[in-house]
């Protein structure tokens, strides 16, 4: 069984065998949790560094109410919130290792969808695996992010990435790269890319470019695999024409249509299974 995980993204260094504090925010939701004083659980900065770790100090105020707790619920002065009665948390460190992104890194840019399809999409791709995401404005997005929501928008998309994280028991936190609009996304592609567009009209099968995969990604160098995926409305002409004019290639997921909630996340899934990743160490290459 996995042990239980907590992002911490100010995680300090440390070894094995050192006592570190931990951040209030993080430490209120290990009380919430339940994490017995014997159990071991694991702290991630979001970039790789995994402590796995076993609780050694609370407060006594976790407990037993102090004097100013008491005199609060006396009417005798502030109330104080329940994070702050519970007092400072620590843990002892027991182990500590660094997980690297994969190579090629996997890169999704979800455009923007009603309904909160694509917050569903970016939260299944993060438990998937996905190393980037790119929020699109593209052309036929019905929803958007106006100027003035737009930071709000964008916190709340890392939130949602940063709680995956924890429940997929990663170590490595997607990076959450800022809103682009129509053709600009073409700004976000690099020369080593891989380009997949994912579009009803291909006639190219993305499992078929995927068989070749792992061996291309060796011999042709490409550092990323990018997924583009559409709004409900789908990629416009003009769209999909400057992606293939920038090197992309439009694939097929398959014989029926997916919601811009499920297409990135399944293409992810292929992905994964092509890269080996989803595999056990001893089963055959093709």
């Amino acid at each position: 069984m996995t042990h239980s995980v907590f992002l911490d993204r100010d995680l300090p260094e440390a070894h094995a065998g050192a006592e570190v504090p931990v951040a209030s925010a993080v430490a209120h939701h290990i009380r919430v949790s339940r994490i017995a004083a014997d159990e071991e659980f694991d702290l991630v900065d979001g970039e790789g560094r995994r402590l796995r770790v076993v609780l050694v100090a609370q407060a006594e105020s976790d407990t037993a109410p102090d004097a100013a707790h008491e005199a609060a619920r006396s009417g005798r002065g502030r109330r104080r919130s329940r994070t702050e009665a519970a007092g400072p948390l620590a843990v002892q460190v027991i182990a500590v290792t660094h997980e690297s992104i994969g190579s090629p890194e996997l890169v999704l840019i979800q455009a923007l969808a009603k309904g909160d399809r694509d917050e569903q999409a970016i939260e299944s791709a993060t438990e998937i695996g996905v190393d980037r995401v790119v929020p699109w404005a593209a052309a036929r997005s019905i929803a958007d992010w106006p100027s003035r929501k737009e930071q709000k928008q964008t916190a709340r998309w890392q939130a949602l990435l940063d709680s995956a994280t924890q429940q997929s028991r990663r170590a490595q936190a997607p990076c959450l790269e800022p809103l682009v609009r129509g053709r600009k996304v073409l700004a976000t592609l690099r020369d080593d890319d891989l380009v997949l567009v994912l579009h009803e009209d291909a006639t190219e099968h993305l499992a078929d470019v995927l068989d070749g995969l792992r061996t291309e990604s060796a011999d042709e160098g490409f550092g990323r695999l990018v997924l583009v995926v559409g709004p409900e409305g789908g990629i416009s002409p003009e769209e999909l024409t400057a992606f293939r004019d920038a090197g992309a290639r439009p694939v097929l997921l398959g014989p029926t249509v997916l919601r811009a909630s499920s297409a990135g996340p399944a293409g992810l899934a292929l992905a994964q299974v092509a890269l080996g990743r989803w595999r056990s160490s001893t089963s055959p290459r093709r």
